[in-house]
């Protein structure tokens, strides 16, 4: 069972996705909410001495006091910011308790999570400035728990939809969606991707054998990228949290973390918060 969604909080518009998503999942799942906001302190400026010998110090004294005024403004509008959501969480039936701190974003997410949490982020923000496959690729590797990502405007979620393609790591991700369908009550789709040697039909075989209490479709044989097989799924479950695995060397991690331009059409197109399971 879900403990704690903590939400990596940025003010970005996609951190406020993230947190609405998240609300609606804790509210769902019985699950707490945890703010996080990390300040990451700026390191001060090179000064070079000449031959003369020019004083530095009172220069990096003026660094240090902007700094540490920049800090204490951030520190006051984020206290601001969680204050608000926790009267959202609040009126939603949602225990919530934030948390702001100085520090380094990631390794602060990997400290705090447990097992039974669920981290959610937002696409763009931080994550995007060090671009999806940075960022969050390393957050997914480092975390103890499944990752949420929020990848489009808020939209109210009431399914789930587990991505599954005969590997180790896509059953993980189904049976993680099978409890957060329990846990919630909403209904499960599976969606039984062709995948290298494992061929449509023997996917869908394999998903209906794995999970024969769960609904099981498989992509239009027309629609041959994985990415269209995805979008075609999400269509079909157009208020669906989307639950897959992710794994180096297949098709699922190249989707999210390779180059070119499949991660923006997938996340783009389909618009719903994907959890990451590794």
């Amino acid at each position: 069972m879900t403990a704690r969604i903590i939400v990596a909080f940025d003010g970005s518009d996609l951190a406020q996705e993230a947190m609405q998503t998240s609300i609606a999942m804790a509210q769902a799942l019985g699950a707490s909410i945890v703010g996080l906001h990390v300040l990451e302190p700026v390191p001060p400026p090179i000064i070079a001495e000449s031959m003369a010998g020019i004083d530095a110090a009172p220069a990096l004294a003026d660094f240090d006091d902007a700094a540490r005024k920049d800090m204490d403004a951030a520190r006051e509008r984020f206290e601001s910011e969680f204050n608000a959501i926790e009267a959202t969480c609040k009126s939603a039936g949602v225990e919530f308790s934030s948390i702001i701190q100085v520090g380094l974003l990631i390794p602060a997410l990997v400290d705090l999570a447990g097992g039974n949490d669920i981290i959610a982020i937002g696409m763009k923000g931080r994550f995007a400035r060090a671009g999806l496959g940075s960022s969050a690729k390393s957050l997914i590797k480092k975390a103890p728990c499944p990752v949420l990502i929020a990848t489009g405007p808020h939209r109210a979620v009431s399914r789930i939809l587990g991505v599954f393609d005969g590997s180790s790591v896509s059953k993980r991700a189904c049976a993680m969606a099978q409890r957060l369908a329990t846990s919630t009550g909403w209904p499960l789709t599976v969606l039984a991707a062709e995948c290298g040697e494992c061929r449509a039909e023997e996917s869908k075989a394999k998903a209906e054998e794995l999970m024969p209490d769960c609904r099981v479709i498989s992509a239009d044989p027309s629609q041959k990228s994985e990415a269209e097989q995805i979008e075609c799924a999400a269509k079909q479950a157009d208020d669906a949290v989307i639950v897959m695995g992710a794994y180096p060397d297949s098709w699922l991690h190249q989707l999210f973390f390779g180059f070119g331009g499949t991660t923006a059409k997938v996340l783009a197109h389909v618009g719903a918060p994907v959890i990451m399971v590794h």
